[in-house]
């Protein structure tokens, strides 16, 4: 089932757990290119229920990112799911006193009774983001002389690091 679009009612009154499985679009997540491309749909599935004045929801999201690695610069896919549970509720956040979206103490403070999925999937993914993306934990990265891919090639430069503000240390001798 395709859920772009579908918009969650969070009716104070039912108390009936509602759950829901689907896919979203990669393409109407609107991720900044740079970081990550979802070249196929998101698969959801999640569960809301109430409990007193919160909304809870959790599942699951499986999708299939496209990253550029930071040590060597190839493009790379893997396949990752994130674990999700989130509280909500709605209403004007009283820390900030402001009636627009506002995290605090776990809780997610929404204006409106409304909980669009594709909004909640995208914060997902944001904050399931690699900080450096790496396309293996043995990849060589490029040459910094050079620039050849070390995994792919064997370079001959020298290995000159730059003295730096520390190398004096490695002559200190301790006994």
């Amino acid at each position: 089932m395709l859920l772009d679009g579908l918009v969650i009612q969070l009716d104070p009154k039912s108390y009936r757990e509602r759950h829901f499985s689907g896919h979203v679009s990669g393409s109407l997540l609107s991720l900044p290119p740079e970081e990550m491309v979802l070249p196929d749909p998101v698969a959801v599935d999640i569960t809301v229920s109430r409990a007193k004045d919160q909304w809870r929801v959790s599942g699951t999201l499986a999708y299939q990112g496209r990253y550029v690695c930071s040590r060597c610069l190839e493009v790379f896919v893997r396949e990752q799911s994130s674990h999700m549970e989130r509280l909500f509720c709605v209403g004007v956040d009283p820390a900030h006193n402001h009636k627009i979206q506002g995290i605090e103490d776990e809780q997610t403070f929404l204006p409106s009774s409304e909980l669009t999925i594709q909004d909640l999937v995208r914060e997902e993914l944001l904050l399931d983001l690699p900080m450096m993306p790496v396309c293996s934990d043995d990849c060589r990265g490029l040459c910094p002389q050079c620039g050849c891919n070390r995994n792919h090639e064997r370079c001959h430069c020298e290995d000159n690091t730059r003295e730096g503000p520390f190398s004096r240390l490695k002559e200190l001798k301790l006994s």
